[in-house]
């Protein structure tokens, strides 16, 4: 029997115009997956009605002291937020790395795609101070 493949397809949160539909623009697979993983990252706690704990909360630690006891946490916060929130991945590894001259903090997420064959895919991401 042939492994079956999903397809996912979310909408572009730059609202960005179709030149050919007129209609809003569309993400597919990898790229929906990307930019849903993404926001979830991005939130902060209590940003969401009715789900505080919502979100990577990143923002938020961006102003904390830095040392490798804050960038262990925000990786497991991070790596819990999106295996809870993203049920279409599973996320095994994320780094975070704090520039002190650019005051930047980097964070790599890696993840498995579930209903693709064998998709592996990484997004990084940086917030500045």
């Amino acid at each position: 029997m042939a492994a079956s493949s999903q397809s996912f397809r979310d909408f572009d949160l730059s609202f960005r115009k179709n030149p050919i539909t007129k209609d809003v623009n569309t993400l597919k697979n990898e790229e929906a997956i990307k930019a849903s993983v993404k926001n979830i990252v991005r939130y902060n706690f209590y940003e969401k009605p009715f789900l505080p704990n919502f979100g990577g909360n990143t923002l938020a630690m961006l102003f904390e002291l830095y040392d490798r006891g804050s960038a262990s946490a925000i990786e497991a916060q991070i790596q819990n937020c999106v295996n809870n929130y993203e049920p279409r991945v599973v996320c095994y590894d994320v780094v975070a790395t704090f520039n002190d001259d650019n005051n930047e903090l980097g964070i790599e997420i890696r993840y498995l795609i579930t209903g693709l064959p064998n998709v592996i895919d990484q997004i990084d991401v940086i917030f500045r101070r």
